[in-house]
């Protein structure tokens, strides 16, 4: 989330307590929800290997492997850089994040047959990233100083029950880089999972759809979703998501996260991408 990540999204709770022979429960607003999501599933390093599936219409589906790393350096700037692996004619594209602790931010594309990275403008950020369903400004962390969060009635997906927050841009500037009015998000009550976000237009009218499934434990304990599928009700589309493998809190170099790495990427590089895919088992002679 961002992830959605991409997605990298999300401390102040209720406390229960017994007073007069009454028993109050724990009521959590929506700020509060979101600062536990955050305080549940954020951390300062992330490397992922996620395969991208999209189908426009009755197109044959598109599919790529995406190199994906995000750190937080000393100065509490977030660092994120994306590269396409596969397939070939797309390989070497990349997108590169710098953004500060304020809340500055640059992003880069680079597309090798096109010459240098390009900066990319804010009104660019909600362009699709490569075609898929998922924009530039999907990719960058979850910053709750730019959205306001109310807390609606809890609702159910698959029997699992969910908060549900409403998420509103904090400003016209913030909805026009985002390109969304609304969103609505899902929160597993028990686990402070993402399962669901709904993102809606200037009429109220439902744009796109992201579903997470099957969140797993990585390397520190943490949950991310094994699958997660981003629906585009306006371009009758959909982006299917697999994260092939995930390693938290082992930063790399904070000099990775630049645009030299863009441009000349080579075999330092493609070892920190083999060190982290899934090693075949050993056959037995």
């Amino acid at each position: 989330m961002r992830c959605f990540r991409p997605f990298l999204v999300l401390a102040v709770f209720a406390a229960g307590f017994v007073a007069a022979g009454f028993k109050t429960v724990d009521y959590l607003d929506g700020p509060e929800v979101m600062a536990k999501v955050k305080e549940t599933h954020g951390t300062d390093a992330e490397i992922d290997i996620v395969k991208l599936v999209t189908v426009v219409g009755t197109n044959d589906p598109v599919t790529r492997t995406v190199f994906s790393a995000v750190q937080k350096d000393a100065k509490g700037n977030f660092l994120y850089l994306m590269r396409v692996l596969s397939p070939d004619d797309d390989k070497g594209i990349s997108l590169l994040v710098l953004e500060k602790d304020g809340g500055d931010m640059d992003q880069y594309l680079y597309i090798p047959a096109l010459g240098p990275p390009k900066k990319i403008t804010p009104e660019g950020r909600s362009g699709s990233f490569m075609g898929t369903d998922f924009t530039y400004e999907d990719m960058r962390r979850e910053k709750p100083g730019e959205w306001t969060y109310s807390r609606l009635e809890d609702e159910k997906i698959n029997d699992t029950d969910c908060y549900v927050i409403l998420s509103d841009p904090a400003n016209k500037e913030r909805e026009k880089i985002t390109g969304y009015t609304d969103r609505l998000v899902y929160v597993d009550k028990a686990t402070f999972d993402i399962r669901r976000i709904q993102f809606y237009d200037s009429k109220h009218k439902l744009i796109k759809e992201f579903n997470a499934y099957d969140y797993e434990k990585t390397n520190n304990s943490t949950q991310r979703p094994k699958r997660g599928e981003m629906t585009n009700e306006s371009k009758k589309s959909n982006t299917v998501m697999a994260l092939l493998t995930s390693r938290l809190n082992q930063p790399l170099d904070e000099k990775f996260f630049s645009l030299d790495t863009l441009t000349h990427w080579g075999p330092d590089q493609d070892k920190i991408v083999q060190d982290l895919l899934p090693k075949a088992p050993a056959t037995t002679p």
